[in-house]
């Protein structure tokens, strides 16, 4: 399992809560060819995301992680419709703390220069280590829930 971070920016008209609100029982598409451009980003999509990998779910434009999702298709680069499916948002988790860029994201590559600027970027291990910590820790009514989803299948 690979663990990804999903960047939008909410002033471009859409935005996480759509997802994680949805009623939706079956996958929910998230993004399209006109949604995702960046050539890394696509690479990911093509080469790297795989069903089951985890998402983090990041708002730039306000710099915070609202959720956690997990991958329910293999990514795609090409073709009609959405480039990746998320699993149902019911079992997905919309933290109710939301870590924000500084302090909690400090330090972890995918949300930095250094990284780039694609909507999908890899989180390293030892990053997402840090990151799950510190769920766990602002989120603590939520810890089993985040657990079960940070298991692997």
């Amino acid at each position: 399992m690979q663990v990804w971070v999903f960047k939008i920016n909410t002033r471009r008209g859409w935005k996480f809560d759509e997802y994680f609100r949805s009623r939706t029982r079956g996958i929910y598409p998230m993004g399209d060819e006109d949604w995702i451009r960046s050539a890394s980003s696509l690479r990911y999509l093509r080469e790297g995301v795989k069903r089951g990998d985890l998402f983090l779910c990041y708002e730039v434009d306000r710099k915070r992680i609202v959720g956690v999702a997990r991958a329910a298709s293999d990514g795609r680069d090409t073709g009609v419709g959405s480039l990746i499916d998320f699993c149902p948002p019911r079992q997905a988790v919309r933290l109710e703390k939301p870590l924000t860029r500084k302090p909690d994201l400090d330090h972890i590559l995918a949300f930095s220069p250094q990284r780039g600027r694609g909507t999908v970027q890899r989180i390293d291990a030892d990053e997402f280590h840090r990151l799950r910590r510190i769920m766990l820790q602002k989120n603590p009514g939520q810890r089993e829930s985040l657990k079960r989803l940070f298991q692997k299948e």
